[in-house]
């Protein structure tokens, strides 16, 4: 069969389906039934559609832990933050005593935001509309004119909350109340980089921007092997490909690549064994928190979806204090740009009606067909009540 000479109508009608005659996702293990399932009538849809994205917040994204923050945003008891979770405006406040809560950032009488920014609360949070009152933890304390209503309870008007937790000074939300334990999610890969993270590491750059692609593409192209010995030629040249390593941590994925010649070439953390000193690493945390540790820093990037063709890539630096972060982030987002580019080139071939995925190399892109595996097991859980 020849992948792109007919239309998708015809390469990914159910209707049409015949033992010689497959979705043109297949490569990723989509057929016809999985593609429904998800909302998508052809494979393209997945870059494309509104519903496969509204899909994709309910049961892949709801369900999963996401990274939203660090703790050094919220230095002190009654320290908060707030941002727009999946649609959904959220504060996280500091407790005190290493304890954070997460909860909808929307008054429960008629829906007016409560807090904007960032900054400390006082004992209280107060509704500037009716001066509905909240404390920390979000618990409505305080209706004025109680007389006006009748038969209302304070525990039922509680700001929703949701479950936080924080590894290594990162800040994770869960907005379902259905999903994987943490401690069991991250499990394997603290064992991988748990030693990398003891040490002194701070924030010494943070930016945000916005790419014209699907935030799949930004994954799969992470998870990608095969690519390195070709788009990045010249920016990856130091490192050995031929002894990449790569291992599935359920719905995550570790790796790691040695230098070519590494004896001279130790990074400058000096915690760390000797081997990560003289290497690369490429991790995932599912769905689209992408990692690289390297012997100088730590940077995460994630990939959070605006629309089907938008998504906003916040970029974090960890490194040793004193580190010169704006330097560090140019040369980041300066290697990041070849990736980029080539995802934003992916988006634009999905407006051809027979886009779709030929034969995949059977290692090196295997991590690809994976993460959609990973995809299409989320989408047959039920979906839990997102905050």
């Amino acid at each position: 069969m020849k992948l792109f000479d007919t239309s998708p109508e015809l390469l990914e009608s159910p209707a049409n389906a015949s033992k010689d005659r497959l979705p043109v996702g297949n490569s990723f293990g989509w057929d016809f039934e999985s593609l429904q399932r998800y909302q998508a009538n052809h494979f393209r849809d997945l870059y494309v559609s509104e519903a496969v994205l509204e899909h994709e917040v309910q049961k892949v994204f709801g369900s999963s832990w996401l990274f939203v923050a660090v703790t050094d945003e919220l230095p002190e008891s009654g320290s908060f933050i707030t941002l727009t979770l999946l649609g959904v405006p959220m504060a996280i406040v500091n407790q005190g005593n290493g304890q954070l809560k997460c909860f909808r950032n929307i008054c429960s009488h008629r829906g007016m935001t409560l807090l904007s920014g960032s900054g400390k609360l006082g004992t209280h949070i107060t509704c500037q509309y009716h001066q509905w009152s909240f404390n920390r933890q979000g618990d409505l304390v305080r209706i004025p004119q109680p007389d006006q209503f009748f038969g209302v309870e304070l525990s039922e008007l509680s700001l929703g909350s949701v479950a936080v937790e924080v590894w290594h000074e990162m800040i994770f939300v869960r907005m379902s109340e259905n999903g994987p334990d943490f401690l069991e999610w991250i499990s394997e890969m603290q064992g991988r980089l748990g030693a990398f993270l003891d040490g002194p590491l701070v924030e010494v750059g943070k930016v945000q921007y916005s790419v014209n692609c699907n935030w799949k593409f930004l994954v799969e192209n992470h998870l990608d092997v095969y690519h390195l010995w070709y788009l990045h030629a010249k920016s990856l040249n130091a490192f050995d490909h031929r002894s990449f390593e790569w291992e599935s941590l359920g719905d995550n994925w570790w790796s790691y690549e040695p230098l070519k010649a590494s004896k001279n070439n130790l990074g400058g953390l000096p915690w760390i064994p000797d081997r990560d000193r003289v290497g690369i690493g490429a991790h995932l945390l599912f769905p689209n928190l992408m990692m690289v540790t390297t012997g100088d820093y730590f940077a995460t990037y994630d990939a959070y979806p605006i629309s089907p063709n938008e998504t906003r890539i916040t970029l974090r630096l960890r490194a040793e204090p004193g580190t010169d972060g704006e330097t560090l982030i140019s040369m980041v987002r300066s290697f990041l740009a070849e990736d980029i580019a080539a995802c934003e080139a992916l988006q634009s071939s999905t407006g051809y009606g027979g886009f779709g995925v030929g034969p995949l190399a059977s290692t090196h892109e295997r991590p690809l067909r994976n993460f959609h595996r990973s995809l299409r097991r989320h989408s047959g859980k039920p979906a839990g009540k997102l905050a």
